[in-house]
């Protein structure tokens, strides 16, 4: 209860704060339309100054053909200057539709949550409570103004055209030609910044997908090959920690671990996850839900025979064709070792894809993420999933680790993290690590499986 009315005093103080945004907002769009006028207004004025001070017509066209270069980029800049204020404005009006549709959503929360008659409420709201409303497209109201700021830059900007080019052209058609081009480019502009506002402001249609934990069961292969490879028996729910070295309770040491990660057969013949191709090929169909599939996969990894190891992942490569343009090009760089160490994961990026076509899971973009899987920070630029999810908007990820899951939380609008023993309480655990695991942000998502995952969107969407 007192976390209810926390979150009710919350709101309201968000309420008040949206509305006097709102309504500063609005007088800024004056102020700055002052100032618009003011800069329509210099040329206009030069001109009058100008034919009080003669009469003469032939005078004025002499001066007018005398300084044709530098009247022309005077006009050019002034309409353009115009364009720079109409583009600056209309995104204030955008903002103030934000801001309202913000207000309404408060609003509605309010009036869901009261116990008073529907009748009662319906007779005493005036304001909307749909935070779907008002349309960021609304030629009825601001029409007009786009009207006449497309009127006055055209004015300017079809004179500029008339003055430059007059000896070329018709004088008539290329003042013309150019008003009207310039009028339209206003509602062109208009309806691409309410366009952009409703599709793609704040969201998008993407859902960021891991591949480990999430599209395979890791954890069973890699005790199989574990045992193949070292002869050691480890059950996948004792994988409580990842990666495995650093649990030592398990006694698998780190050389151990890479032995499993550099045998081509692991990465090749990992087992897919029931039901997630299917889930996927609906939220793309269904929801028409773009997927960018993220893995980091930095193998193989060997201090000695690297080029030995890369021989048995470029033989473990279906794609014939590449595999015979990457066996050319590693024959190439072999003896410079950075260019080899640099080129050493392009096997297993086809090896990947290989093995998301076999289990046919469908994606529009695969992202093989280089250097630093770990860092969020923007400054970086790591080419990773943080750094994709910022720059694309990605709305929903797919994650297993937590420490990712978490790190995503604050980029993406909701993140599905996909259970496993080694992102669940345990009793065998530290209290601050099972407390990092229970106590999770509130638009982490702990699921089961991908057709939790495929119910949740279904309702978020």
């Amino acid at each position: 209860m007192a976390e209810e009315n926390k979150f009710e005093k919350y709101l309201l103080s968000e309420y008040e704060n949206i509305a006097q945004a709102h309504f500063k907002s609005i007088e800024t769009i004056s102020t700055f339309f002052r100032h618009y006028l003011l800069i329509m207004s210099i040329p206009a004025s030069a001109v009058v100054v100008f034919s009080q001070i003669t009469s003469d017509v032939n005078q004025l066209t002499t001066v007018v053909n005398q300084y044709r270069v530098p009247i022309s980029i005077v006009l050019f800049c002034v309409s353009f200057i115009g364009l720079g204020v109409f583009c600056y404005i209309v995104n204030l009006r955008l903002d103030v539709v934000l801001y309202a549709r913000t207000v309404n959503g408060i609003r509605k929360f309010f009036y869901d949550s009261s116990d008073a008659d529907i009748n009662l409420k319906l007779r005493i709201r005036v304001l909307p409570q749909s935070p779907q409303l008002p349309s960021y497209f609304e030629m009825s109201y601001f029409g007009p103004v786009v009207f006449v700021f497309g009127v006055m830059n055209s004015l300017y900007f079809g004179s500029f055209g008339y003055i430059l080019f007059s000896k070329w052209f018709c004088c008539f058609w290329s003042f013309f030609a150019f008003a009207v081009i310039f009028f339209v480019s206003h509602f062109a502009i208009y309806l691409f910044y309410a366009r952009y506002r409703e599709m793609a402001y704040l969201k998008s249609r993407i859902l960021g997908v891991d591949i480990d934990g999430v599209l395979n069961k890791h954890r069973d292969h890699f005790c199989k090959l574990l045992k193949e490879n070292t002869g050691k028996n480890l059950n996948p729910d004792q994988i409580l920690i990842m990666p495995v070295h650093e649990y030592p309770a398990l006694g698998i040491t780190r050389e151990e671990e890479r032995e499993v990660f550099n045998d081509p057969k692991y990465w090749k013949e990992m087992p897919a996850i029931e039901q997630a191709a299917q889930n996927i090929r609906k939220l793309r169909r269904l929801f028409k839900l773009k997927i960018h599939i993220f893995t980091w996969r930095p193998w193989p990894d060997t201090q000695n025979g690297l080029f030995e190891h890369i021989r048995s992942f470029l033989d473990a490569c279906e794609n014939s064709f590449t595999k015979e343009i990457l066996s050319i090009s590693f024959r190439i760089v072999r003896p410079i070792k950075p260019l080899l160490e640099f080129f050493k994961e392009k096997p297993l990026q086809q090896i990947t894809k290989d093995w998301l076509k076999n289990h046919g899971i469908k994606y529009n973009k695969f992202v093989f993420e280089k250097g630093n899987d770990y860092s969020s920070d923007p400054r970086g630029k790591f080419n990773n999933r943080f750094y994709k999810a910022r720059m694309k908007r990605i709305s929903y990820f797919v994650e297993d680790d937590l420490e990712k899951a978490i790190k995503l939380s604050y980029i993406c609008d909701i993140v599905f993290l996909l259970s496993h023993p080694y992102n669940e309480p345990q009793q065998a655990l530290p209290d601050e690590i099972n407390a990092l695991r229970k106590d999770l942000p509130s638009n982490i998502i702990r699921v089961k499986s991908w057709n939790e995952i495929y119910k949740n969107i279904r309702k978020l969407s």
